[in-house]
């Protein structure tokens, strides 16, 4: 079997995981989707390349029972990654800071406790969690900021707990952060999209929730931060 023989075996297989992975038609146009996705972005000229290599290699009458060209090992090993990437797609479970590595803060706990922990560790979202484990609030240097404008200084030397300031933690609260919750069975690639369309739209989105049912009334099991998902290669 020839370089052509595979390449064309592997450019059926590649369009076929596409079609079946994201419901496209058999009319469809496979490299036109995926050079149009954002994880795919990189990677758009090598994707058109591959399918005009295709269409000489299946489209042109061969002479003397002969290819008009042999793709090279890079051309068919870039195929094969990009069947693989399609295969293994992660999701959000893979990827997520788990709830026993984040830095969390009970309802009832003190205000003034965390402020001093955000200062050490530079943290800048705690997720407040109430006694079910589901996400309160968040806390960050804007809900802080604003108390201290709002209120006098010596008010976090009280015992303020977060329970008394759930406006100011509310998740809607942040007027340029953006908080979304969603299920760990969703893929990145699709997280991916969403944190583009956020920045596209004038908001910044913070952190990604990932809880047990997709929602804000579930309980918390992790957190995505932008820097896990934005410039990571799907290749």
């Amino acid at each position: 079997m020839t370089n052509a023989d595979i390449y064309i075996q592997k450019f059926k297989e590649l369009e076929s995981i596409v079609k079946e992975t994201f419901g496209l038609n058999d009319w469809d146009s496979v490299t036109n989707f995926l050079s149009k996705r954002d994880e795919y972005r990189p990677y758009r000229e090598e994707i058109k390349y591959c399918q005009e290599v295709r269409n000489l290699l299946q489209h042109k009458q061969k002479i003397d029972d002969e290819y008009p060209i042999q793709p090279t090992d890079e051309m068919i090993a870039f195929l094969e990654k990009t069947i693989n990437s399609l295969k293994n797609r992660k999701k959000c479970r893979e990827i997520m800071v788990p709830i026993s590595k984040l830095f969390c803060k009970k309802i009832e706990d003190r205000v003034f406790d965390t402020v001093i922990k955000m200062r050490e560790t530079s943290l800048g979202n705690v997720p407040i969690l109430d006694e079910n484990g589901i996400v309160a609030g968040v806390f960050t240097s804007f809900s802080f900021f604003n108390l201290m404008a709002d209120r006098k200084r010596d008010f976090f030397l009280n015992s303020v707990t977060f329970s008394d300031i759930t406006e100011y933690i509310a998740p809607d609260y942040h007027k340029t952060e953006e908080y979304r919750f969603v299920n760990g069975e969703l893929y990145v690639d699709e997280l991916r999209n969403i944190f583009e369309k956020t920045y596209s739209g004038g908001k910044r989105l913070s952190m990604v929730f990932v809880t047990s049912n997709g929602k804000s009334d579930g309980k918390l099991l992790g957190a995505i931060s932008p820097w896990d998902v934005l410039g990571k290669e799907y290749i």
